[in-house]
């Protein structure tokens, strides 16, 4: 089940103070909410997890030199509580060469602030997200209109200049964006979730209560979860590349009976 939270006003008040504490909290709330879960065996049999996997960055298209001060210091205080994926938003109102240098200047930022992101921060294989970073961070544009392409209807975009498409790979990273999300990091995102961040949050709980890190006995359980998370997600992906397949075939046997 995929559950989406939004944060809308953030940036508006005038303490950022005010901006990030609903968003700590909430972040931490649920860690607090996992880690009462575990105190019994029965509970952790069943336990629901509602943590935050991974917090979508939007940052706004300026075209400038990099981020702002209300970001760098967001980011600072996130970026370790979870695992944070940079977006540039409205990337339509950038032409390529000004979201090429704006992406410069961003990466540029995260370094100097030692701001870490989802998955440079926490990969142990650099050729795995070699791809991934290429494109970071993600270009998106956002549309719930269905504009004519070449015949083909597609969801984007249309301007006195042109027109720009959602999903084509020229125009932003969206469907690596979303490749990243629901596909080949889905599984690691979770999991570093649970290793990384909430590995740390439980630890310095636990030692505030001035009890050893072994007194909660939780990961024979996680474990058995996400093994079974992993086959199931490994059997659903083989279902529809066969149903593809299939698709595929019929579509080509139904062409030559077209031509005979």
């Amino acid at each position: 089940q995929l559950t989406v939270i939004d944060t809308p006003g953030f940036g508006d008040q005038l303490n950022r103070e005010r901006n990030f504490e609903p968003i700590l909290d909430y972040v931490d709330a649920q860690y607090a909410k996992y880690l009462d879960a575990e105190r019994t065996s029965e509970m952790r049999r069943n336990i629901r997890d509602s943590r935050v996997h991974a917090l979508l960055y939007f940052i706004p298209p300026t075209g400038g030199h990099g981020l702002k001060d209300i970001d760098v210091d967001f980011l600072q205080r996130l970026c370790t509580k979870v695992n944070i994926i940079p977006v540039i938003a409205k990337a339509d109102a950038l032409v390529p060469e000004e979201v090429a240098a704006f992406k410069k200047g961003i990466l540029r930022d995260f370094e100097k602030h030692d701001i870490r992101i989802y998955p440079t921060a926490h990969a142990e294989d650099r050729e795995l997200v070699a791809d991934i970073e290429r494109h970071m961070p993600f270009t998106v544009i956002g549309s719930d209109s269905w504009i004519d392409v070449d015949g083909k209807k597609v969801r984007g975009r249309t301007y006195r200049w042109g027109s720009v498409e959602v999903e084509n790979e020229k125009h932003s990273d969206f469907v690596h964006l979303r490749e990243l999300l629901i596909r080949t990091n889905l599984q690691d995102l979770i999991e570093t979730t649970h290793a990384v961040h909430y590995a740390q949050f439980r630890s310095t709980q636990i030692r505030g209560q001035g009890r050893p890190e072994s007194f909660l006995a939780c990961d024979e359980f996680y474990e058995s979860r996400i093994d079974s998370a992993k086959r199931a997600l490994a059997e659903e992906m083989q279902r529809k590349e066969e149903e593809m397949r299939s698709m595929f075939v019929n579509k080509v046997r139904e062409k030559e009976a077209e031509l005979r």
